[in-house]
């Protein structure tokens, strides 16, 4: 399987130290979009392939995010930042807010560290504002990746409780619902093409971050391969 190939090259591609800040967010962010492939190939395999859009979703994310994140460099960090301070005042207002109702006083409350935790991130200055530092939407404006935004709205319809992720598990008929256990009608596209998008985007970002020309030959040697091989599985359909 090409997809495997192009895992091989994404963890041999994987460094250990860097002194750049930027870098090693944008490397931690590629781990995980590793990660949440491999996530998604197991659930796929378990029998639960209706389930992978979260997984899918979110490994687009993380190599969106490392474009993003290598077009801006330093004011990334500071909208993240910024991102991160408005996280912690959700975090204090839901906390307030659980604890003004009260449904269950014989519980235990919330840890110290959470509002330790909160009133640390709220004590630093915030940076300057960034596009896409807080808008998962805005990164894929930034970055140019208008087709992937639409392969992320698509996984995204399905990661939620939606219209969308309620009807393949129902069915009208003469004004009855039949109810199924599973779900009744399958995506058109291979949970394979739709993760290679994510590994693919990711290791564009990884070549243009360290300048690898060797990997930007790679990776366009495989991505040459997987499209000439989608072309004849469409075919042959």
């Amino acid at each position: 399987m090409i997809l495997e190939e192009l895992l091989d090259l994404c963890e041999v591609s994987l460094a250990t130290s860097t002194d750049s800040a930027v870098l090693a967010v944008i490397h931690s962010w590629f781990v995980q979009t590793i990660d949440t492939v491999r996530g998604a190939l197991i659930v796929h395999d378990a029998g639960l392939a209706s389930t992978t859009s979260p997984l899918v979703r979110a490994a687009i994310e993380y190599a969106v995010g490392m474009h993003w994140l290598r077009q801006v460099w330093d004011a990334g960090l500071g909208g993240l930042h910024n991102s991160h301070q408005r996280w912690a005042r959700n975090l204090k207002r839901a906390l307030a807010t659980a604890e003004a109702q009260d449904l269950y006083p014989d519980d235990p409350k919330w840890p110290a560290a959470w509002a330790e935790l909160i009133a640390e991130i709220e004590a630093r200055p915030p940076a300057p504002q960034v596009k896409g530092g807080g808008n998962i939407a805005e990164r894929f404006e930034v970055t140019e990746l208008a087709h992937v935004y639409v392969a992320w709205l698509s996984e995204t319809s399905l990661s939620h409780a939606t219209q969308a992720s309620a009807t393949p598990y129902l069915e009208q008929i003469e004004g009855v619902y039949k109810l199924s256990r599973t779900p009744h009608a399958s995506r058109g596209e291979s949970l394979e093409g739709r993760c290679f998008v994510a590994l693919g985007i990711a290791l564009h970002a990884i070549a243009e971050a360290l300048n690898s020309d060797s990997l930007r030959t790679t990776l366009t040697d495989i991505e040459d391969r997987f499209a000439a091989a989608s072309v004849v599985g469409m075919e042959g359909t």
